[in-house]
């Protein structure tokens, strides 16, 4: 509370003179004049600490909810079923945004195959012969007497010189393209075979050359067999034939991997169905993680009545217009996936009296029986064209906001439905190949197949997901409010320890100058009573003689 004196006027005082305490006086008087001032702002201090200790939960809160939702997948919701049987293929989805409910049928399946070279060649142990070996990477046929490299060229050399068996197939091994392994043939351990497995593909066999004719080398001078020769994968999907290198496919059904196991001519069908109850799964998800969200909030802002529990941003604005503005969004419409718009009441999602969100079976039911498109809002953006011979892209990073717009042809601009922003888009391209460019979002491009269509809709959908992403990033920006907030409380932290700092310092002066006072008026009273002692010693003197 009181400051330590530099002068010593303590030592000075007291000792025969007034015989008050003077530094427990002087203590008294500093406190009543510096204690109440003090208090005052440490207690401001102590709220404005406690306010930026309630912005750091906020954020945290805010960064996990969006963690929470960006996680939410639409490869759950969907189900496939392979018919007759999943022996014959496989099949995944590997991205829920752009897969499509419906019946893909599969037949005249035929398997893509590696090239297999076999060498029977002994003991691992053996020396093998110093020699130089070449392998070239390309399409080799009628086992390995055919062969035609790849374009570009695709080689690598290997030297053996005082290798075992065992050494030198791991040399072939560390070669990209080629698996070679050393097989024991028979319980005796000295019989093993060399066996070279290429990538499946017609485009991915291989032929081997030696320093030493007719030893580790393909074709018929060669002293190993091929077994198989490389080829590709041939399947029929939906009526078109398609061949691949390899028996995964992922670039020909959208979202979809299709693993060929078998050879099979007979149909097989891939049906793509939505899930109800995965769909119900996420949405449950949903509520639970936004209401976890709204809690905190409550917690952050509660005001307690009676006591002193207020929460750390009780009273305050910044967490009054959070709660607003998440309020408006939960409540906003959901553009840009058909004519109507969508809310979040569509998906079952009701708000109950106490302010928290519930799951409404019967209004998510009745949503999945008439309109279950309606949930590939949930976390599918959607951009698309009432017009079959125009397609728009590149809209997500465009920032183009959601809804439904009117291409016009006459003047050549996109009109938005729901306020009367037009913008205007340029034309270019040649006989087949249109591309309309929307002036002022750049990475907005329309493509299509003449320049004069009929008018026609475009429409883009921003999904729950993308929504409440976009939100969450908007607010945790570097830029944002939150921050912005923040750091208006530290410069007035600051402030209030500059003022603290000050009263310190006029403690210590007040402490110093009451000090020096009061020694120069025991001073004075020291002087008074050792005169009085003086003429008393002469009168008693006076007495005697």
């Amino acid at each position: 509370m009181s400051q330590t004196i530099s002068n010593d006027y303590v030592s000075m005082i007291n000792k025969s003179g007034s015989g008050y305490n003077i530094p427990e006086i002087v203590d008294a008087i500093v406190d009543a004049a510096i204690v109440p001032v003090k208090e005052i702002i440490t207690a401001q201090k102590e709220k404005v600490d406690l306010s930026i200790s309630g912005m750091g939960t906020l954020k945290s809160s805010m960064s996990a909810t969006q963690t929470l939702v960006n996680s939410m997948s639409s490869d759950s919701h969907l189900t496939l079923k392979n018919a007759p049987n999943s022996n014959y293929m496989q099949s995944s989805v590997v991205d829920g945004s752009v897969v499509v409910p419906g019946v893909h049928e599969i037949r005249d399946i035929s398997i893509a195959h590696p090239m297999i070279w076999r060498m029977d060649d002994g003991d691992p142990a053996r020396s093998v012969t110093n020699q130089t070996i070449t392998i070239e990477f390309g399409e080799s046929t009628s086992n390995g007497n055919s062969f035609s490299a790849s374009s570009p060229a695709r080689s690598a050399t290997v030297e053996f010189s005082g290798d075992t068996l065992a050494s030198s197939v791991a040399k072939l091994n560390a070669i990209s393209g080629l698996k070679a392994e050393l097989v024991q043939i028979d319980s005796n351990s000295s019989n093993y075979s060399v066996i070279l497995t290429s990538e499946t593909g017609s485009k991915n066999g291989f032929q081997m050359t030696s320093s030493i004719a007719g030893y580790w080398q393909t074709g018929s001078a060669g002293n190993g067999t091929v077994n198989q020769n490389a080829t590709d994968a041939t399947v029929k999907i939906n009526d078109q034939t398609y061949t691949r290198a390899s028996n995964v496919i992922t670039d020909v059904i959208p979202g979809l991997k299709i693993n060929l196991l078998v050879n099979r001519s007979n149909l097989q069908t891939i049906t793509v169905e939505k899930s109800p109850a995965n769909i119900q799964k996420t949405v449950e998800t949903l509520i639970a993680d936004l209401n976890s969200y709204k809690s905190d909030l409550s917690a952050l802002g509660y005001i307690d009545e009676v006591g002193d529990e207020n929460g750390e941003l009780a009273h305050s604005s910044y967490l009054k217009n959070a709660k607003r503005n998440f309020t408006k969004l939960m409540t906003a419409p959901i553009a840009g996936f058909g004519d109507d718009n969508i809310y979040f009441v569509d998906f079952g999602i009701k708000t109950a009296k106490d302010g928290s969100l519930v799951f409404d079976q019967t209004t998510f039911d009745r949503t999945f029986v008439n309109e279950p498109e309606k949930f590939d809002a949930l976390t599918k953006d959607k951009v698309y064209s009432d017009d079959s011979q125009s397609t728009p892209y590149s809209v997500t990073d465009a920032g183009l906001p959601p809804g439904k717009y009117q291409y016009q042809q006459s003047n050549q601009k996109l009109l938005s439905y729901t306020s009367s922003q037009a913008i205007t888009t340029t034309l270019s391209g040649s006989a087949t190949d249109y591309t309309r460019t929307a002036d002022g979002y750049p990475g907005f491009l329309i493509k299509s197949y003449w320049d004069n269509p009929a008018d026609y809709n475009i429409y883009i959908g921003h999904s729950v997901k993308t929504k409440l992403n976009n939100f969450f990033t908007d607010v945790l920006a570097s830029s944002g409010q939150l921050d912005a907030t923040v750091d208006l409380y530290k410069e007035r932290v600051s402030s209030l320890d500059a003022k603290l700092t000050k009263i310190d310092q006029r403690e210590a002066l007040l402490q110093a100058q009451y000090t020096k006072q009061f020694s120069e008026m025991e001073k004075v009273v020291n002087t008074s009573t050792s005169s009085a002692d003086y003429v008393t010693q002469l009168v008693d003197g006076w007495n005697k003689s």
